[in-house]
């Protein structure tokens, strides 16, 4: 068998542990605060239900009912399962995509009321502004990061850094209100919130996503993108100081090639890496900026989930899916340095 399917195998299997195990500590503490919700929940069904029965039931019928309704109620929800049994359950339903369904009776503009379908509806436009932003600031970082590297202790190398700096620090929420005060109020350039989606059909439609689209990606960009360049500049410069690069620039190799031949195939592995890790990293605050940008994506859901619904179950399904992303991108990130770095699948090989 090749080093390389060994070193594939060995991190998807370390991957699919660590779902498993995160989804079962999640389900743990999920199963928790949903017996609580469920008992609300049975009562206010209850309270419905008999509110529905017939006016001329003796007492004793509409008890018996009643009683009948109670017992169905816990037998739909399970909740006189063990507590053991029911995170079990649960943890195999989630790891199967069987999320259930929401608590509440509407979709959130779903089709229906299946956490599933209501996170399918949300999750496109989640990664759409992910998947471009991701883009954009890992070209720019990459080529910037480059150029700094190329002629380090020049102007452009220490803007790079103070602008890396002051940007990385900038809470993503509070650049977002910025971007919303100066650019929608003050100069009308673009649509204060996101929401609603456009309706229309063809190119209309497209404008219209891209007018709501621009501020809350361009918020992103602009925070991630100079502590992209800035680690981008430290690990070339870092590969620049190597004796064979100096060497390859004593035999007069062209520049060009020492760097986009030489230097940067050294150093993709780790910039790689730190790409993919700053992608996932910039989920949690990206999803806080959907919020403030009413952009309908999973932090919009999220919001509507816990601040209006508390509906668990969707809260639930959102972080599942959350989990899922970091797992398979530190997965991705794992092999893609093994292809890169071949000591890395050398080491798990041995380990093996």
């Amino acid at each position: 068998m090749p080093a390389s399917f060994k070193y594939f195998l060995l991190r998807s299997a370390n991957a699919v542990v660590v779902l498993v195990i995160v989804v079962f500590i999640i389900s743990l503490l999920f199963s928790t605060l949903s017996d609580e919700m469920v008992d609300q929940l049975i009562a206010q069904r209850m309270q419905a239900y008999a509110m529905g029965l017939p006016e001329e039931l003796t007492a004793e019928e509409r008890s018996q009912a009643l009683e009948e309704h109670r017992e169905y109620l816990h037998d739909f929800y399970g909740i006189d399962d063990p507590f053991i049994t029911r995170v079990t359950r649960t943890t195999i339903d989630t790891l199967t995509f069987n999320l259930g369904d929401s608590h509440t009776d509407y979709a959130y503009g779903a089709e229906d009321g299946r956490v599933t379908t209501i996170i399918m509806h949300f999750l496109p436009r989640t990664i759409l502004l992910f998947t471009s932003a991701a883009v954009i600031y890992i070209i720019l970082g990459i080529a910037v990061g480059l150029k700094a590297a190329q002629v380090a202790g020049s102007n452009l190398d220490k803007f790079l850094s103070i602008f890396g700096i002051v940007t990385s620090s900038m809470p993503m929420w509070w650049l977002g209100m910025l971007v919303i005060l100066v650019f929608a109020y003050q100069l009308g350039w673009f649509t204060a919130s996101a929401f609603p989606f456009p309706d229309e059909t063809g190119l209309a439609y497209y404008r219209g996503v891209f007018n709501r689209m621009i501020m809350p990606l361009g918020t992103i960009v602009f925070v991630i993108f100079g502590g992209r360049a800035w680690a981008t500049r430290n690990m070339v410069t870092s590969v620049l100081q190597d004796d064979y690069i100096m060497a390859a620039r004593a035999k007069g190799v062209p520049e060009n090639r020492v760097i986009y031949g030489h230097t940067l195939k050294t150093a993709s592995p780790p910039i790689l890496t730190s790409a993919i890790l700053s992608f996932l990293l910039s989920i949690g605050g990206a999803m806080i900026t959907e919020v403030i940008f009413n952009w309908p994506g999973m932090g919009y859901l999220l919001r509507l989930a816990i601040f209006q619904n508390s509906d668990l179950p969707v809260i639930m399904g959102i972080v599942f899916i959350t989990t899922i992303l970091w797992v398979v991108g530190y997965l991705i990130a794992d092999i893609l340095y093994g292809y890169l770095d071949p000591r890395v699948e050398v080491g798990a090989e041995k380990q093996v």
